[in-house]
């Protein structure tokens, strides 16, 4: 069941549904800042990518990181939520409350991760080549 509405989910963002704050390059670039800004935090984010609704990106907590996960995603979609919000003008909801996590357990499913990550502007149909959409690392 889970798996069906993760493929539902996929299907609607994919297709541009919702508001798409994201289209926005100033707003892609306070995610984009606040992805790189958790290395203050002992967190790297070597891969990820902005669409113009959601986001994608590999959290990975270093040496010396005493933040959980979820601590990490409420300084993320806090501060993001916050800029945004000042420059859309609105006072609601940025981001749903859930997020989408995975465990990345060997090599193989690390570079599954990162082409997933990389795929998605190009399955979402903004570019021929990742390389080419400007919110992908």
């Amino acid at each position: 069941m889970q798996r069906f509405f993760f493929r539902t989910l996929e299907i609607y963002a994919d297709a541009g549904s919702g508001e798409c704050l994201l289209r926005d390059a100033a707003v892609a670039a306070i995610v984009r800042r606040e992805l790189i800004a958790l290395c203050d935090w002992y967190v790297e984010t070597p891969h990820w990518t902005i669409l113009p609704n959601h986001f994608h990106a590999l959290v990975i907590p270093q040496a010396g990181c005493t933040h959980a996960l979820g601590a990490i995603m409420k300084r993320l979609k806090g501060r993001t939520a916050f800029a945004i919000r000042r420059i859309a003008g609105s006072a609601g909801p940025v981001w749903q409350r859930e997020w989408f996590d995975r465990w990345i357990r060997t090599d193989h499913e690390y570079e599954r991760t990162v082409a997933y990550i990389r795929q998605n502007p190009v399955k979402a149909g903004l570019c021929l080549h990742w390389i080419d959409h400007p919110w992908t690392q």
